[in-house]
């Protein structure tokens, strides 16, 4: 979806760099997914599914030689305060998102490096940028009932909106506004959430901070503190016992889970303009 509203910013103004990124894609050293990816799409389509594609790679990769699990988020503490975890309890931040992006970002740009380095870093680059707009990518709750961590909402249940069946706080995030592979649904959806929330409407969006990636993160753990963790949010600590989220819950979550995805692809845009234009 990020990479789909990104696609759609960039061909309204700067169509060469959708080019350009293309280009450096068909250097990429790990063809396959990217082969399923288009199927037996032509031309636009094509185009827009290998798009699609550069930002889903990371999680298809997921657990192979080239993953970097850490990459994915940026996670600091939130302390559960109606039910604390045990005193002298360690809080400590974890994940490389940010130092990812900045590598990533440094590799992709760097004309004389190898076009299959910089068609992975521009993989990496896709992905980290949505991650870190999702509030469970940068915060996990400390409590009596986790007190190690709820591991970005992973060992947090609630019943899923659609199927009813149980999944964790961090999916269902995650999952809310898509969960179709479908590169038309992709765009399709893109086209709706750019229409109901367009540039203007985010006050936060400049396009001169497109590298400013720690108050992204930063966004997202305010994010997370205000709204992901606050008090009815879900609480379940295992399948069996998972229940609906609250109508108030849903209520917010809905709306803001679609403005930080929309937000993410207008960034990835601003960033790949500072990358590529000319």
């Amino acid at each position: 979806m990020s990479a789909a509203i990104a696609y759609r910013d960039l061909m309204e103004s700067d169509p060469g760099i959708v080019r350009e990124i293309l280009r450096i894609i068909e250097a990429h050293p790990d063809r396959g997914p990217f082969e399923v990816a288009v199927g037996r799409d032509s031309g636009e389509a094509r185009d827009r599914a290998k798009f699609v594609e550069i930002a889903r790679w990371s999680d298809d990769i997921r657990g192979g030689a080239q993953d970097h699990p850490t990459w994915h988020y940026r996670s600091r503490p939130i302390i559960d305060h109606a039910s604390p975890p045990p005193a002298g309890t360690a809080f400590r931040e974890r994940g490389a998102a940010l130092e990812a992006l900045a590598l990533n970002i440094k590799v992709a740009r760097d004309v004389d490096a190898p076009l299959a380095d910089r068609a992975v870093a521009l993989c990496w680059i896709f992905h980290v940028v949505g991650d870190i707009h999702q509030p469970f990518h940068n915060a996990e709750r400390f409590g009596a009932a986790w007190p190690q961590g709820d591991a970005l909402g992973s060992k947090v249940f609630v019943k899923d909106l659609q199927t009813g069946v149980p999944i964790v706080l961090h999916w269902f995030w995650d999952d809310s506004i898509n969960r179709s592979p479908a590169t038309g649904e992709a765009f399709d959806k893109a086209g709706v959430l750019t229409t109901r929330y367009r540039r203007a409407f985010f006050k936060q969006l400049k396009p001169t901070d497109a590298e400013a990636t720690a108050q992204w993160s930063d966004e997202s753990y305010h994010l997370a503190e205000t709204l992901g963790y606050r008090a009815d949010a879900p609480r379940e600590t295992s399948a069996e016992t998972a229940t609906d989220a609250s109508a108030t819950y849903l209520r917010d979550v809905i709306p803001a889970a679609e403005q930080r995805l929309t937000l993410s692809g207008y960034r990835l845009a601003d960033l790949l303009r500072v990358m590529f234009r000319k």
